[in-house]
Parts: C-alpha cells; structure tokens; sequence
C-alpha cells in the first residue's frame, strides 16, 4: 500500500512539473505561441499610451507569428486593467502595457499592485510631455503662463493618482504658481476637458495632442527635454527658459507574475525585433514618439530606479 501511494505522491509531482514547464496550460513552452495574445491597454482609447500599444501590437504580431490584440481596461488611473492583468493566466498570453504611472499609483495608496508584481519584458518608446494651455487663456509664452499663475490660480489636468500629479506639482513649485488640480482618467480625457476650455492647461504629449494644437483650441508652451526636439524646433524647454525640470515617460510591457523565463526570453526577443524595424521606428516617430527598447533586464534595473525617486516625490508630498 505504501508503494502504491508512493507511485501516486511522484505521479502528481510529475504532472505539477510538467504543467509548470508547459506554462500552466499544458502546451509546451517550445510551442509558443499556438494562439493570439491578449495586450492589456489600461486606458482609454485615443490617448498617446493607447496609440504606442496598438503600434506594438501590430507590429510586433509580424515577430511573434500571431496577433496580438489591444483590449482597452481603464480605469482609476490605470489600476483597473492593470489589477485584472495580474490575476489572469501566467502563460504568456496575456501581457499589458505600463509606464511610471503604476508606480505614482502604488506610493499613492491606489493600488496594492505595483511593476514588481509582474515579470517586466521590454520598454519599447518613450513620449516627451509637454506643457499645453488652453486657447480661452490668450497665454501664448511660458513667461505669460507664469505671470498668469502668479496671479491666478491655474486648473490643471491631470490623473491625480498618476503621473501628471508629480509633474504638476514640480511644475507648481519650479515656476512658483498657484495651481489645482483636476481629477481626469488618463491623458485622453484631459485634452478633450483642456481643447473644450474646462480646464486652463494640462502635461500632454505630441500624439495625443497635436489635432487640437493644429485646430487652434490649445497652445504649446514649452517641452520637458534636456535640449529642443526636430518636430517641434520652435517649442523652447523648460531647461533653456531657466528651470530645472523635465517630463517624460516610458512605456513597457510586462507579464503576470510566474510567467515561465522561456517565455519572457520570446516575448523580449520579439519586441527587441519589432524595436529595430524601421516601419515600427518610423510609425513611432510618425506619431511624435521615439522608440526607446530596454531588454528585460535593463528595463528591471530603470523601474527599480524610478521607483525610488517616486517614492521620494509621493512621500514628500504627504509630509507637506
């Protein structure tokens, strides 16, 4: 009887380390991928996040050999999608797209979640954000923006457990205004409130903002780059007019938590090779963007990084 449990205790032990090795769903891991993969967007579409992810998504279906499908999840800053993304299936069909806005949620208390509870893959782009006002203000330079906040209080934009909350309360303390800030979720929806004049200015980036600038509903002020970009030559930064701040983000793409290193191995290789195909370059930079590829291991160390520094923002804004 012993023996037959004994043979019953290694036949389960067997069966645990071969689901393990076939990534939990029974297929091996060499016959990755056998079908299409689901990219979590966890924001609305439209904004500059969701126009990177779909150009990842499409081009990096060529490398992989199979779709990969955009499924927009917003929601409180970017949480939501994110929270369902981690308790889906680690077998590699399921990835999703995150910047440094994870990382302002967690310190905020939004989320329990936080990059670490992901396998990170790749950052494959990175967006300048610029300052961008309202065409209702008649605000036309950053030294009018700064006159008028020193005299009014300015409405920003922004989602509050996110990113734009750090930049604007850098913003506020560098160029010493008076400032608000209004609760939006995500990017896209901030431009739309900023070119219908609900709000006087917002942090954007050139993809998602660019029709409205073109339409004359808002004004670009200055740029968050160490020197000016070739898209936007006549755009000053916020560094040359005297201030010591700039903006930007980097989006990457990350895996549940126990996705196989096999797996992880693949998925980076395929985006390192979307990374340097020209068409993908070229559509990234068609829409203002620049690709930025980090490999696994790079992209770990930068979010390892960037979350200290976020930490110290967040943490000094709660003293305050």
């Amino acid at each position: 009887m012993r023996k037959y449990k004994r043979l019953i205790t290694l036949g389960l032990m067997v069966a645990t380390m071969t689901l393990v090795a076939c990534g939990g769903n029974g297929e091996s891991v060499e016959d990755f991928p056998s079908q299409e993969v689901e990219m979590t967007i966890p924001w609305s579409p439209g904004g500059g996040s969701d126009i990177e992810g779909r150009l990842v998504a499409d081009h990096a279906s060529n490398q992989l050999d199979t779709d990969i499908v955009p499924v927009n999840v917003p929601g409180v800053g970017g949480t939501v999608g994110l929270e369902e993304l981690s308790d889906k299936e680690a077998d590699g069909y399921n990835i999703g797209q995150i910047h440094e806005g994870l990382l302002v949620a967690h310190h905020s208390d939004v989320t329990q979640i936080n990059y670490d509870s992901f396998e990170p893959i790749a950052s494959m782009s990175s967006s300048d954000q610029i300052l961008a006002v309202s065409s209702d203000m008649g605000v036309e330079t950053l030294e009018e923006f700064v006159e008028y906040g020193q005299e009014n209080e300015i409405q920003f934009g922004g989602t509050v457990a996110g990113i734009p909350r750090v930049w604007v309360e850098q913003i506020g303390s560098e160029l010493d205004i008076n400032y608000n800030l209004v609760g939006y979720e995500g990017i896209a929806e901030a431009i739309q409130a900023l070119a219908g004049g609900h709000i006087d200015a917002a942090i954007v980036d050139y993809p998602s903002a660019i029709d409205f600038v073109e339409a004359g509903e808002m004004n670009f002020l200055a740029i968050g780059t160490e020197e000016r970009v070739e898209r936007t030559p006549d755009l000053p930064t916020l560094v040359e007019k005297g201030y010591d701040l700039t903006m930007g983000i980097n989006r990457g793409y990350v895996a549940p938590e126990g996705t196989p290193e096999e797996i992880i191995e693949k998925l980076e290789q395929a985006l390192e090779e979307t990374a340097n195909d020209e068409d993908y370059i070229q559509a990234v930079e068609d829409v203002g963007a620049s690709v930025n590829f980090m490999g696994t291991d790079e992209y770990k160390e930068y979010l390892d990084n960037q979350d200290e520094l976020i930490n110290e923002v967040i943490s000094n804004l709660s003293d305050e």
